[in-house]
C-alpha cells in the first residue's frame, strides 16, 4: 500500500485525528460513557421532580419499615449520627433527590436493587472465569472477554465489581435517607459491609497467592463464602424494599 515514508500504510484523515480505540481504551470509553449517561439521566429526573407535588407520608409510617425488619448485627448504627449530619449539610441536590424519591416510589424502592442486579450479573461472569481457571482453562479466551484470557480477565472484572460494590453502599444510604428511614440499622446494611470486607480479603488473597495451591484454594473458598453473603444481602434487601 501507499506509505508516508515511515513504512506504515496510508491512513484516512478521520483515523489520523481520532485513532480507533482498542482493548483497554474501548473499555474505558464505554465505562465513562455509561457513567456520564447515568449522571445526566439522574440529574434530569431530580430537576423534573421539583415541579411535582410531594406526597404527604407520615414519618412514623416511613420509619416503621426498618424498625420492624431484620436488624443489623455489626453495630453500624453508632455511625448514624455522622451519616445523618452529612446528609443534613449536603448541597441542594440532595433535597431534589429527596423530593423525587418520595414522589417516585418505584425508583426509591428498586433503583438500588436494579443497579445491584446488573452488578451481580457482571460478577457472575467473572466468577465463571475464575472457575474456569480452577479447571485449568486459564489460558482460554471466552466470549465477551475482549480477547483476553480467563487468567487476565477474571481479576480485572472482579476489581471492577469491588469498586462498584463500594459505591453501592452510599447509594443505598442515600435512598434510605431520602425516604426518611433509619440508617445502618438493618441486616441489609450489615451484610453489605460484611460482603465488602470479605470481597476485599478475596482480592488480597488473589493478588498474593502466586503459584501456591493452598492460597488458590483459600481464594476460591473465601470467594464462595462471599457469594453466600451477597445472597443474604440480596434477601434482606428485597425484604426491606417490599417493606418501604
Amino acid at each position: 500500500g501507499v506509505s508516508w515514508g515511515w513504512g506504515s500504510p496510508k491512513k484516512g484523515f478521520a483515523e489520523m485525528i481520532m485513532p480507533k480505540p482498542r482493548g483497554l481504551e474501548m473499555r474505558r470509553y464505554g465505562l465513562l460513557a455509561c457513567l456520564l449517561c447515568l449522571c445526566l439521566s439522574r440529574r434530569a429526573a431530580f430537576a423534573a421532580a421539583k415541579t411535582r407535588a410531594r406526597p404527604l407520608v407520615p414519618p412514623r409510617t416511613l420509619r416503621k419499615a426498618v424498625a420492624d425488619g431484620p436488624q443489623g448485627f455489626l453495630g453500624l448504627e453508632v455511625f448514624e449520627p455522622a451519616v445523618n449530619s452529612y446528609f443534613e449539610s449536603s448541597p441542594p441536590l440532595f433535597q431534589e433527590m429527596k423530593d423525587f424519591m418520595q414522589d417516585a416510589p418505584f425508583t426509591s424502592h428498586w433503583a438500588h436493587a436494579i443497579g445491584g442486579t446488573v452488578l451481580f450479573a457482571y460478577a457472575a461472569y467473572a466468577i465463571f472465569l475464575g472457575w474456569q481457571i480452577r479447571q485449568g482453562n486459564g489460558n482460554q479466551v471466552f466470549p465477551m472477554s475482549y480477547e483476553e484470557t480467563a487468567v487476565k480477565r477474571h481479576p480485572a472484572m472482579m476489581n471492577i465489581v469491588l469498586l462498584f460494590l463500594a459505591f453501592e453502599i452510599p447509594d443505598g444510604l442515600t435512598l434510605l435517607a431520602a425516604n426518611e428511614q433509619p440508617l445502618l440499622h438493618s441486616a441489609h446494611a450489615s451484610t453489605a459491609v460484611l460482603a465488602l470486607g470479605m470481597m476485599s480479603v478475596v482480592a488480597i488473597l488473589g493478588f498474593g497467592m502466586g503459584g501456591s495451591q493452598t492460597a488458590r484454594t483459600a481464594h476460591a473458598s473465601a470467594g464462595a463464602a462471599t457469594v453466600v453473603a451477597l445472597f443474604l444481602h440480596t434477601y434482606f434487601g428485597l425484604y426491606l424494599g417490599w417493606s418501604l
